[in-house]
């Protein structure tokens, strides 16, 4: 089976879509006894996202200042990339985010989890839209985006939906002098080593999965009162 482990330690919200309007299909289904499995679509390698330069000011001295941290900036996330890229090889994303996804979900809907999708009655598709560190002038975190959708197997009918909004701070919110926190944001990178990484990509997955599969009770708890 193939999953993707992405997850995250502190603030992931999932926005609901059509199922956060009351649109989905959960009550129209008798998932008891029936089996389900999850589909994975793995996401593209982890981005590198470092913001733009706005270095108009009245202050040369601040110029030169918010220049220097800029850079320093732009060196140390490129750095943190490689090192990013390194631990993405380590932590197997695709088995670790499917197989907790199936494990949780197939529990609230009742259903057996199987791993063959050709023998499943319904399919949980999640879809990893991109995933990478982002080195933005107020702090440094990295981030999933993506989608989860319940499908009947047979007639393709989608059932039930989710959005997933997911985000791992490196650094608090800096709210000063925008030039100092360039300068913290690079010093803050240059700190992350390639086993720390691994250990926030492992948190970004599981809790990604928890998300989905806590969103999908929550539905079927309204359905099932």
């Amino acid at each position: 089976m193939r999953a993707h482990r992405t997850s995250a330690t502190l603030a992931v919200v999932t926005l609901m879509g059509a199922a956060g309007c009351g649109g989905h299909r959960l009550a129209d289904y008798d998932f008891g006894g029936r089996s389900v499995a999850v589909v994975y679509f793995g996401a593209p390698a982890p981005e590198l996202r470092t913001g733009g330069y706005d270095l108009e000011s009245r202050d040369p001295l601040g110029t030169v200042v918010a220049a220097g941290g800029r850079i320093a900036r732009e060196v140390e996330a490129r750095r943190a990339r490689a090192r990013l890229d390194s631990a993405a090889t380590r932590v197997d994303l695709a088995t670790r985010l499917a197989d907790r996804t199936l494990e949780r979900a197939s529990r609230y809907l009742g259903a057996r989890p199987v791993e063959d999708r050709q023998a499943a009655d319904y399919l949980l598709e999640v879809d990893v839209h991109s995933l990478g560190l982002d080195a933005g002038r107020d702090e440094v975190h990295l981030f999933v985006s993506g989608e989860a959708v319940l499908l009947d197997a047979r007639s393709g009918v989608e059932i039930w939906d989710s959005d997933v909004r997911g985000w791992d701070p490196l650094t608090p919110e800096l709210a000063s002098d925008p030039s100092l926190g360039d300068i913290l944001t690079a010093g803050a990178l240059r700190t992350v080593t390639v086993d720390e990484f691994e250990r926030i990509l492992g948190r970004l997955a599981d809790y990604t999965a928890d998300r989905i599969a806590r969103e999908l009770r929550a539905d079927l708890r309204d359905v099932r009162r």
